[in-house]
């Protein structure tokens, strides 16, 4: 299978080791966890510079920045080989209960931009698409295995419930619309050529030899169709 590509992701990686990278392999990838980034106006270029403007100062972090223009990643997830970042405190057990790891150590976090002079509705649709282009990466389940982060950690967080509330949606619906996403994004593999083109061509090659032998317009032009039929089995244009 394959999924659409409709939007660019920028790999702008924050310095590692640091606090915020500390460059720690992210295996395997079990669940998905919603944020927002709590700071109203402020974009996924400025939140990922402030990130490494303070790479050493504290451990905080993200994998993804998205906003109505540009989807970032700071922390390789999605453009490389995949990194922990810390996203939900240690001390709560909500994630270990739901998908039996730590979220640091298990989860990718993708942050919504939003308020100011940001198009929420633009910058949701690029947070619904890469939400579910993760989900298809890691063979996940959009509508079980994306966690908003006010589950995980009811006493302190509600992302991504406000940008949500502005949107006229709850979770459930973005959930939802990560699933559609993800069904409309992918496509199946086509079908192998049930014939070689190697044994279609001997075929046609009997074939012609059958269509010369005969002086009748009507039986050449069956030789004809059969002989289309057989390079259209093979995967190859009609002649």
């Amino acid at each position: 299978m394959a999924f659409t590509m409709k939007y660019e992701i920028v790999p702008r990686y924050l310095t590692g080791p640091s606090q915020r990278r500390p460059v720690l392999a992210l295996d395997p990838c079990r669940f998905m966890v919603a944020h927002d980034t709590g700071n109203p106006g402020a974009t996924a270029a400025s939140n990922v510079a402030y990130y490494e403007r303070t790479r050493n100062d504290m451990s905080a972090s993200a994998h993804l920045f998205v906003d109505d223009r540009e989807i970032i990643e700071c922390i390789p997830f999605l453009t490389g080989a995949p990194e922990k970042a810390y996203h939900v405190v240690y001390n709560v057990t909500t994630d270990n209960d739901r998908y039996g790891a730590d979220a640091n150590d298990a989860a990718g976090a993708v942050e919504l931009c939003y308020g100011g002079s940001i198009n929420l509705a633009e910058a949701y649709k690029r947070y619904v698409w890469v939400l579910a282009y993760a989900c298809y990466r890691y063979g996940l389940n959009p509508e079980t295995d994306i966690a908003g982060h006010y589950m995980l950690d009811p006493a302190r967080r509600t992302d991504p419930k406000e940008p949500l509330r502005l949107l006229g949606k709850t979770f459930d619906d973005f959930l939802q619309d990560v699933a559609d996403e993800y069904a409309s994004s992918v496509t199946p593999d086509p079908p192998d050529a049930p014939l070689s083109v190697e044994d279609a061509n001997k075929l046609i090659h009997f074939l012609s030899a059958s269509y010369l032998a005969i002086d009748d317009a009507e039986g050449q032009a069956e030789f004809h169709r059969l002989a289309n039929e057989l390079r259209k089995a093979s995967g190859q244009p009609e002649e």
